[in-house]
C-alpha cells in the first residue's frame, strides 16, 4: 500500500488494521481489479475512533461482473456484509462490518464509472488511476445525512446498518461536536 499525507495518523486508528486487510485482498486480486482508492476522511489524513472506511475498488476493463461475483472475497470473516446498486451499469457497493465494528464502504467500479468527490488518494495501482474519474467537491454533513435519509425512507438499507448508523449517530455527538462540517 503506497504512502499518502497523513498516512501516519491513520495507522494509528483502530480501523487501520481492517483498512491493510481490505487493501491486500483487492491488490490480490489483480486479474479483476486494477487497483485501490482512499476516499473521505481517512484520504485527508483525518478520521477518528468512529470513522469507517470508504474505498474504491477499480475493475480491469472489461471485468466489472467477474469482480462483483468475487466480492465476498474482499469481505472475507466479516459479521455482516451489504450490498447496494443503485442501477448504474458497473458500479455498485460491497460494504461490511467487522468482528472489531469497523464498517468498511467499498465502491466496486469500472474506471471512469462514478464520480469522485473530494481527496482521493492511489493506494493501489498505477498513478494515472484517478484520471477516469470526474471530480468534484466533497459532500457536506448535510448532503451526507440527507442521502442517509433517504435510504432510510425507501428500506434500502438492513437493519443491522441501520442499527449501526444510529449507534455512529450517537457517538458522533460525543466525539464530534461540531460533526456539521463538510465531509468527503
Amino acid at each position: 500500500m503506497r504512502d499518502w499525507p497523513g498516512r501516519a495518523h491513520v495507522e494509528t486508528l483502530r480501523l487501520w488494521p481492517e483498512l491493510a486487510r481490505a487493501v491486500s485482498r483487492i491488490e490480490a486480486r489483480r486479474d479483476l481489479f486494477s487497483g485501490a482508492l482512499l476516499i473521505g476522511s481517512l484520504s485527508r489524513g483525518e478520521g477518528d475512533a468512529i470513522s469507517d472506511v470508504d474505498l474504491v475498488a477499480v475493475t480491469q476493463p472489461g471485468r466489472w461482473q467477474e469482480a462483483w461475483d468475487a466480492r465476498q472475497s474482499l469481505s472475507s470473516g466479516a459479521l455482516a456484509t451489504f450490498d447496494r446498486s443503485e442501477g448504474t451499469p458497473d458500479i455498485a457497493g460491497h460494504s461490511w462490518l467487522t468482528p472489531d465494528l469497523v464498517k468498511v464502504e467499498c465502491l466496486i467500479t469500472a474506471p471512469g464509472r462514478m464520480r469522485l468527490r473530494g481527496s482521493a488518494v492511489v493506494l493501489v495501482g498505477d498513478d494515472d488511476l484517478l484520471v477516469a474519474f470526474e471530480r468534484l467537491p466533497r459532500h457536506s454533513r448535510k448532503e451526507l445525512d440527507e442521502y442517509a435519509a433517504q435510504l432510510r425512507a425507501t428500506d434500502a438499507i438492513s437493519d443491522i446498518e441501520r442499527a449501526y448508523g444510529d449507534l455512529i449517530s450517537l457517538l458522533r455527538h460525543q466525539v464530534r461536536p461540531d460533526s456539521t462540517q463538510p465531509l468527503g
